[in-house]
């Protein structure tokens, strides 16, 4: 057992139509931060324009695997 102990498992709940939003929204999250990359000089904010990008394509491929799992569950 590590020194912090184990971390409490998060479970949320979406409903159909709020996930297919979320997804959408993240989907266009993502493409807005590819679009910011590409037209970024290399300059010092570079660095939070692909920390951005890191971080909208996580967040978007998160919520597709959720939304993959949804319809799994409701499908079994």
């Amino acid at each position: 057992m590590s020194r912090w102990g184990k971390k409490a498992r998060v479970v949320i709940a979406w409903d159909a139509e709020e996930l297919d939003v979320a997804v959408n929204q993240a989907r266009l999250n993502w493409q807005h931060a590819r679009h910011l990359a590409e037209i970024s000089e290399p300059d010092s904010s570079l660095d939070d324009v692909i920390y951005y990008l890191h971080l909208t394509e996580k967040r978007y491929m998160y919520l597709l695997a959720q939304a993959k799992r949804e319809r799994y569950r409701k499908q079994a």
